[in-house]
């Protein structure tokens, strides 16, 4: 016999799969392993360069996606659409491209940022978003099969 409280426990549980996932755990650890070896004084070139800059847009678009997929469109249907990414790429590469490097001295204006800026938004358009929303609908259906029986 099934209670409330384990209802809750598995939209609990579903919560916890969707936010953390494979590609938010690549984002996370690659941002600790540049900051790591920033402080350490040894940055990897190609990875100390970009990588933080490529992961920044999913990672700033992903938790807020999966809260509201969960809140509006539990089903799983919803995605961002392509221009609201780029919009996103383009307000980031104005800030911390554009305004940040007149008023910080550790942030520089860089092309190659404002390009990996734009390629982690199409990333996580084409790759991340349509993998967490297949966890959606799995989710969602399993959740439908709970309520049938």
């Amino acid at each position: 016999m099934r209670h409330s409280r384990s209802y809750n426990r598995s939209i609990f549980r579903s919560l916890i799969v969707l936010i953390f996932d494979r590609y938010l755990a690549f984002y996370c650890c690659s941002w600790i392993l540049v900051r790591y070896t920033r402080k350490l004084e040894m940055p990897i070139p190609l990875i100390n360069n970009w990588l933080t800059d490529f992961v920044f847009v999913p990672l700033l678009i992903h938790i807020p996606f999966v809260l509201g997929s969960l809140i509006f469109v539990p089903d799983g249907t919803f995605k961002y659409p392509l221009y609201q990414i780029l919009s996103i790429a383009l307000l980031a590469a104005l800030v911390f491209e554009g305004c940040l490097p007149y008023f910080t001295p550790y942030n520089t204006a860089d092309f190659y940022d404002i390009l990996a800026y734009f390629a982690g938004g199409v990333f996580y358009y084409a790759v991340h978003q349509n993998h967490t929303s297949k966890k959606f609908k799995s989710a969602f259906e399993k959740r439908q099969g709970l309520h049938h029986q």
